[in-house]
Order: C-alpha cells, then structure tokens, then sequence
C-alpha cells in the first residue's frame, strides 16, 4: 500500500467506523447512564476483538472464516439476541439520570458488552475481508499492509468511540428532567433493537 492508496483508505475507514453500527449504539446508550470517561473506556474493550480478526486476516485465514456460513448465523443470533434481552432489560429498568455514578452502572460490564456484540457481529469479519483487500497491493507484503491499515481503523475507532460516548453524555445531560426517564429507556430500547437488526441483516 503506497501513500496515495492509504489516503483513499482513509475517508472510506473514517465513514465506516462512525457509522450507527451496534458497538457505536452501545457506546451511545452507555454514555445516557455513566460518565464519558466510563463508557469511553468500556467502549475500549472492543479493540482487541478487531485486533483478533486482524491477526486473523494477516495471517491469511480470511479464506476459512469465509467459509464458514453456519458459524456466521450462530454469531448473528446470539449478538442480536443479547442486543434484544438488553433493551426488554432497559425498559424493565428505572433510569435515574441524576445519579451516574451509581454502583450499579459497572464499567466491567459495559466493556462485556462491547466485546461480547464486537465478537457476535459478522460484519466485522466480513469488513476485514471484503474491504480491505481492496486497497492492498497482492504483490506487496500482506501482513505489513494489514497492520497499517488496522492500526488506521483501530486509532479511529476510537475516536468513534469517543464521539459516541460523548454524545451519549450530552443526551443525558439534556434529559436531567424526571419526566424523561421513560422516554430515554424507550429511546434506549429502540437504539438496542436497531442494532440487534442491523447484526441480523446479511
């Protein structure tokens, strides 16, 4: 990959990491019911799952996961299925806007909930697969190439999340009236259901 290719990469990267997929909707529900820097660092455990299916595409393997059509409707299903348990969940749940810091709002859990809808989402595998190749030079060093171009999308994945995160917090802010808990909790549950649909669709 030569300079004028990474350039090329880059815009279309910025444009698929900032689209409303369902980590970027976790980091946003996150950032309603914790700090910014809370949800920012849940939104981190995410990272090393790219970097997994990186290592994974590196290494040439993007040819066996590919294939492997079953493995991808068991992932499908379990992440939308968690995505859906999460928003029957939050609009069982009580939202108190006025306590962010409550001892409830665990940052471990968060983050397993980053990882676990990174891990159940094929859309990532086939990201990996699909659009990266298209800006890699076959007679170039592969490994090399996937390296820059995943420490391209993983720098700006985080700034994904931050943005998310961030405008999770805003919300919260904007909502500090009582009255409003029931609608964020709807808002929440709607966001999570999007996300659960936008896993199952192929």
């Amino acid at each position: 990959m030569d300079a004028a290719q990474w350039w090329i990469f880059l815009p279309a990267c910025i444009g698929m990491n900032f689209f409303p997929g369902p980590n970027n909707l976790i980091a946003l529900i996150h950032g309603t019911r914790t700090t910014l820097l809370k949800s920012f660092i849940a939104g981190l455990a995410r990272l090393p799952v790219m970097v997994v299916m990186l290592f994974l595409l590196a290494i040439g393997l993007e040819a066996l996961l590919a294939l492997s059509e079953n493995a991808f409707y068991v992932m499908r299903f379990i992440g939308a299925g968690y995505l859906l348990y999460m928003a029957w969940q939050s609009l069982r749940a009580h939202v108190n806007l006025n306590a962010v810091d409550a001892k409830e709002i665990g940052i471990l859990a968060m983050a397993r909930s980053e990882a676990l809808v990174a891990s159940t989402n094929p859309k990532l595998i086939l990201i990996f697969t699909a659009f990266f190749p298209q800006f890699m030079d076959p007679k170039g060093d592969i490994p090399a190439q996937v390296s820059l171009m995943g420490a391209t999308f993983i720098v700006i994945e985080a700034g994904a999340i931050l943005f998310y995160a961030g405008g999770g917090r805003w919300l919260q802010k904007k909502l500090t009236d009582e009255k409003n808990t029931k609608w964020l909790a709807r808002f929440t549950a709607t966001a999570l259901t999007a996300a659960a649909c936008l896993i199952l669709i192929p």
